[in-house]
């Protein structure tokens, strides 16, 4: 079984998780970033809550850009597409 020969875990679908480099294993997408908390200053519209599809399309959509490729970002009004964008090329270095 795949899961029996690269440690991936049996309770676990492909897409759930990413494999850290660092501690060389599994870990689900939710603990590549740190906790959530809400800051009291700022207001709602303000307030992005990271969730699995967010903190996988961030992945996905830097390693692209990191290696010069296009992007496409589809999908109905009001899922965090530009917000995510956004939020994305601010921590991106400025030669890309």
């Amino acid at each position: 079984m795949f899961s029996d020969k690269v440690g991936f875990p049996k309770d676990k679908q492909i897409y759930d998780c990413v494999w850290d480099k660092q501690k060389k294993e599994w870990i689900g997408w939710t603990d590549t970033v740190e906790e959530f908390f809400v800051d009291s200053k700022v207001s709602y519209g303000e307030i992005v809550v990271p969730t699995f599809d967010s903190i996988r399309m961030q992945y996905i959509t830097r390693i692209l850009l990191m290696n010069k490729k296009h992007v496409l970002c589809p999908g109905p009004t009001g899922t965090g597409k530009t917000i995510n964008i956004q939020k994305l090329l601010e921590g991106l270095p400025e030669e890309y």
